[in-house]
């Protein structure tokens, strides 16, 4: 086999290759809708898992879990919306080892002002690929995910 015939095969077969593609195309079309807010969608993403903890937030091990990242590209990635002040990042009251990650009130704002252009680039992401091709990559994607929680369980 030369590495051409490995390249054919990887290129042909590899979900991984694919997956990435279209997560470059579709994080494009995003990037473009919130640029003008100064936010990008990977940023929009973290603020939506912080968000979702509601007024008692995120601590950063939930976070890492959410959003599969390890603990250093979280603290990375958070850093810049920290420092933009649209995160706080502080010691949990019962234990200081562990850090929560909460919304300021400007990056609730900013979260509420995103909205009308999530929506704009998410219509074209659906329409690019059809509504039932859009719930259909949505089901697949949570399968991925759900079968990455069952192999960690068993992991432990």
């Amino acid at each position: 086999m030369t590495h051409l015939d490995a390249a054919r095969r990887m290129a042909a077969e590899c979900l991984c290759f694919r997956v990435r593609r279209a997560t470059r195309t579709i994080t494009r079309l995003y990037d473009e809708a919130l640029r003008p807010l100064g936010l990008g969608a990977a940023q929009l993403t973290l603020m939506n898992a912080v968000a979702m903890g509601g007024a008692s937030g995120q601590t950063m091990s939930r976070l890492a879990d959410l959003l599969a990242l390890d603990l250093t590209s979280l603290s990375r990635n958070l850093r810049p919306l920290e420092k933009g002040g649209m995160l706080a990042i502080d010691r949990h009251e019962d234990d200081r080892r562990v850090r929560v990650v909460r919304l300021t009130p400007a990056g609730e704002e900013l979260l509420v002002a995103a909205l009308p252009r999530w929506t704009e680039a998410h219509a074209k992401v659906t329409a690019m690929i059809g509504a039932a091709e859009a719930e259909s990559l949505r089901a697949s994607l949570d399968v991925v995910t759900a079968a990455r929680h069952r192999l960690r369980e068993e992991d432990a």
